[in-house]
């Protein structure tokens, strides 16, 4: 209750007074312009906080954002900013010189273990008690209030996060979208039927320029007028793009699993029994990999 009175009147507050509001010490203590918004801090100047605990990476993560942090799996961090125990969805750190967020699910805490010099049943001294920091609840839950991150999903119904089509696991892709078939596909596969009887569909390459320009379309969730003039005189773009999509899957169509069975299944001499192998590995995909 106390926390959105503060904010509107700091909001009323500068609208009044605008930029004559001058309290640097204070609105940098609690990181806040003199509009009420939260002070985004440099990265040179992160690199300088010191760490509140060290962990260790058992979980990759790809920053989605240029605020978050990628690290692989082995990796350690430093942790610099840990919120309350009720909002640890998110913590910071830094990594080298990288600094940013990043899920804290994907990180372990280092834990006290006896050095190599320290005998078995020897006590381990305790750690000194961590030193209080002076700052006040009111300003705990405004720097909450401000670091407060909502969730991919809520972000993907807001329309601020977009899903990606390429580069995207198929059945992650699926579903988030809703489909069968990727929208990608359907629409290309549809146009090359209709204008692709060509020699070399899908040998020859289309111009470049035309197949970025169609995966940023689909990237972007939409659907590109295919039967215009540039595509209709470069159809080779548009079976290109298609077999882009499936270059760029992090599991292939076929899928890694199973690969050896399906070399396998086509060493097999006879024709007919090969047929047969093949078609019982087929059954075995995933289904979005099988429809």
């Amino acid at each position: 209750m106390l926390v959105p009175l503060l904010l509107q009147y700091l909001e009323t507050l500068s609208g009044l007074v605008d930029s004559n509001l001058n309290c640097g010490p204070v609105l940098t203590w609690m990181e806040l312009d003199n509009h009420g918004r939260r002070l985004l801090l440099s990265e040179e100047a992160s690199l300088n906080i010191p760490a509140v605990a060290a962990a260790h990476v058992v979980k990759r993560y790809t920053a989605q954002a240029p605020d978050e942090l990628s690290f692989e799996v082995g990796d350690i961090v430093s942790v610099i900013d840990m919120p309350p125990t009720e909002d640890r969805s998110w913590w910071r750190g830094k990594r080298g010189f990288q600094v940013g967020f990043f899920p804290s699910e994907c990180v372990e805490l280092f834990t006290e273990r006896p050095g190599p010099g320290l005998k078995a049943g020897k006590s381990i001294p305790p750690a000194p008690p961590a030193v209080p920091r002076p700052r006040g609840k009111l300003a705990g839950l405004l720097r909450t209030f401000m670091r407060s991150r909502p969730s991919r999903q809520r972000l993907r119904q807001r329309g601020i996060l977009r899903q990606r089509v390429f580069g995207c696991d198929l059945g992650e892709h699926l579903s988030n979208s809703g489909q069968d078939v990727p929208q990608v596909l359907r629409c290309c596969s549809e146009f090359i039927e209709a204008h692709g009887v060509v020699d070399g569909i899908y040998r020859l390459s289309g111009v470049s320029s035309n197949i970025q320009r169609l995966r940023h379309e689909f990237d972007s969730e939409r659907i590109p007028e295919l039967s215009g003039p540039a595509f209709l005189q470069d159809i080779h773009s548009v079976s290109s793009l298609c077999k882009l999509y499936f270059r760029e899957l992090p599991n292939p169509l076929l899928t890694y699993q199973l690969y050896g069975k399906f070399s396998e299944a086509m060493s097999v001499p006879g024709e007919e029994e090969r047929l047969v192998r093949v078609h019982d590995v087929i059954q075995q995909l995933p289904p979005p990999h099988y429809r």
